[in-house]
């Protein structure tokens, strides 16, 4: 199979990915990491984390056990990989172990209240085994999800819509200061 050409923002064929980049890239210094970057990436010195070898990663493993040493990124980002994770919980952990005091975790998430729930692999067009939806929720039950889990000892600082009846974004903080 020929190697797949990584596409980073802007993408000139998807406003609504472009939409989606934007709400991150405020918040995005230094280094950091794509987690399940798929082909495309804000920008082309993120690491890109993935775990099928047909999207040809710079690392390939699952997203909730990372090969990065603690407090070592500046931040790390997901969009449209979160949902697929069966342990929410041990992959926010596991992000926040990886991020340096004051770095940050951005996630864009399908709203499902917009794009319904995702149909079975078996039904679903790419067929791919990888891209099956743990959880799906809409904004309001995502934030809610957040505040019941303490925000997972992160700061909460930004959240809202990324691209509008499509998805939104939530921008976590590590508390404490850069050193």
């Amino acid at each position: 199979m020929p190697e797949q050409k990584i596409i980073y923002y802007p993408d000139p064929n998807d406003d609504m990915w472009n939409q989606e980049c934007e709400a991150l890239i405020p918040y995005l210094f230094g280094e950091g990491a794509d987690i399940g970057s798929s082909v495309r990436s804000i920008f082309e010195n993120d690491v890109r984390v993935d775990i099928d070898k047909e999207r040809n990663p710079d690392v390939r493993c699952n997203g909730d056990v990372l090969p990065f040493k603690d407090n070592s990124l500046d931040y790390l980002y997901s969009i449209h990989s979160f949902e697929h994770f069966e342990d929410q919980k041990k992959t926010i952990q596991e992000w926040t172990r990886v991020i340096k005091r004051g770095g940050i975790i951005g996630i864009v998430h399908p709203d499902v209240e917009f794009t319904g729930i995702q149909l079975p692999i078996d039904l679903n067009k790419d067929k791919n085994p990888y891209n099956k939806h743990t959880f799906e929720r809409t904004y309001q039950e995502f934030l809610k999800w957040l505040k019941i889990n303490n925000y997972f000892g992160l700061k909460l600082i930004d959240s809202g819509i990324a691209c509008g009846k499509w998805s939104f974004f939530v921008i976590l903080k590590k508390k404490g200061c850069v050193k």
